[in-house]
């Protein structure tokens, strides 16, 4: 009798400890769950949000900043839904424009749409030229730190449905976006800082 019940001791032993080894690997697989979903809630919390534009920085070929252009106003968002937009203002381009004609408001320029102005070709192409906007869907590969903007309308109609691949890097407040393409001509990167108003 005491041979089976030692039987029946060493059975409920391993069964118990199977058990513990089960309940083991159920919660480190849960603990792992959260963690990776509470990694991805704080990533995507890294870009959501409006950027205001601070610098147009050239990088020399140790990606050092060896020029910068400050006089440029821009805004950029990023929605929790996946989309963002773009708008940038190129100032000190535009320097010429603003003792012109169009800047004291002699000329016209009225309408929606299309409206209608007294603009010669030349100010109508600098003040294009001085400006860029667009908007779209983005997406994000965290693990190479990649955004990608997929242009659904843009002030140039030729670049509506491409998508530009932006390697992005975040200190504290600060969003840095760099051209992806390895082509070793694209040095350059822009710096923005988060708006909290």
């Amino acid at each position: 009798m005491d041979c089976v019940i030692t039987i029946v001791s060493t059975n409920n032993t391993l069964t118990m400890q199977k058990i513990k080894m089960f309940l083991f690997v159920v919660i480190v697989t849960i603990q792992s769950c959260q963690t990776t979903i509470q990694k991805q809630e704080n990533n995507n919390k890294l870009l959501i949000g409006s950027w205001k534009f601070i610098a147009d920085q050239e990088l020399d070929d140790n990606n050092l900043v060896k020029n910068e252009d400050t006089n440029v106003r821009g805004l950029l968002i990023y929605t929790l839904d996946g989309k963002m937009s773009v708008q940038l203002l190129w100032l000190g381009s535009r320097a010429s424009l603003v003792n012109d004609t169009i800047m004291n408001q002699d000329g016209k320029s009225f309408g929606i749409g299309l409206g209608n102005n007294t603009w010669t070709l030349d100010q109508a192409r600098k003040i294009i030229d001085t400006y860029d906007a667009y908007f779209g869907d983005y997406s994000v590969d965290w693990e190479n730190k990649i955004v990608t903007h997929t242009i659904n309308g843009n002030l140039r109609p030729e670049k509506e449905g491409t998508s530009y691949k932006r390697a992005f890097q975040v200190q504290g407040d600060t969003l840095f976006l760099r051209s992806a393409d390895p082509d070793p001509n694209m040095k350059w990167q822009t710096k923005w800082i988060r708006n909290y108003k």
